[in-house]
């Protein structure tokens, strides 16, 4: 029997890279597509059964309308992207293949799937679907199953807020005109471990965070409640207003927890 084919555009750095040696794990004939490799992404899209877009969020839409007439029917186009909402449309209305959003809720150093969750929206055909079900749950991952639109707002306040908080305190630092190494002697262990993730952030691949935070079509709405609720806290500190401050903070918790 033919092996199941597979071509990983972005398949040779980060989630890509992951991503081809799961599925050659899981027996299929996986080929990778990348800047400095002779195979293009049209070349895969014409020739393999699964189609999976691992480039850059800025990159993606691009790619998707260049790829997706490419990809026949009955066949799988699947992005890799932390953003689904415009990549799930963009496969659909660029391909008639079948059509999965995927995203990974970890990073390409993971190598133990215990633990992590892995996101699928359906886009269209059940196969298709089915496939990608199959191959991350008997890989070990837990299969989280929402719509584009859910899976963004989700990620509005998981990725966008998150990462919109450790930016805003890293360059607040920076304008305190403080260097880490200065600050390290007097360092928390909890605020050392916010400083490396600021670290992280800030010098590893800085513009995956920007494109998170302009990309998500919830961000406008999550940040302005952080605006409000920032506003808030300062008028409280600001007024000494202790009492206030803890009313906040346990009334905050009952919501949360």
């Amino acid at each position: 029997m033919k092996k199941m084919t597979a071509g990983i555009i972005g398949g040779t750095h980060g989630m890509g890279r992951w991503m081809t040696g799961l599925l050659r794990a899981q027996g299929l004939a996986v080929s990778v597509a990348g800047r400095a490799t002779k195979t293009t992404a049209v070349d895969l899209a014409g020739r393999c059964d699964v189609v999976v877009v691992a480039v850059p969020i800025a990159a993606t839409a691009g790619v998707i309308r260049e790829v997706g007439p490419r990809v026949k029917p009955g066949r799988l186009l699947m992005d890799l992207t932390s953003l689904k909402t415009e990549p799930v449309a963009l496969m659909l209305s660029h391909s008639e293949a079948d059509v999965v959003g995927c995203h990974p809720l970890f990073g390409p150093s993971v190598s133990d799937p215990a633990g992590h969750s892995v996101v699928l929206c359906r886009g269209r055909g059940e196969n298709g679907y089915a496939l990608m079900k199959a191959v991350f749950e008997k890989a070990g991952y837990r299969v989280l199953e929402t719509t584009p639109r859910r899976h963004d707002k989700m990620m509005s306040v998981v990725q966008a807020l998150n990462h919109f908080n450790t930016i805003v305190l890293g360059m607040a630092v920076a304008e305190a005109g403080i260097p880490f190494p200065e600050l390290q002697p007097f360092s928390t262990p909890i605020f050392t471990t916010k400083m490396e993730i600021v670290r992280k952030v800030f010098t590893d691949t800085p513009g995956l965070y920007a494109d998170i935070l302009a990309g998500n079509p919830h961000t406008k709405k999550i940040l302005a409640s952080y605006a409000r609720v920032a506003q808030k806290i300062r008028a409280r500190a600001d007024a000494r207003d202790t009492a206030g401050l803890t009313r906040a903070m346990e009334d905050a918790a009952k919501t949360l927890f």
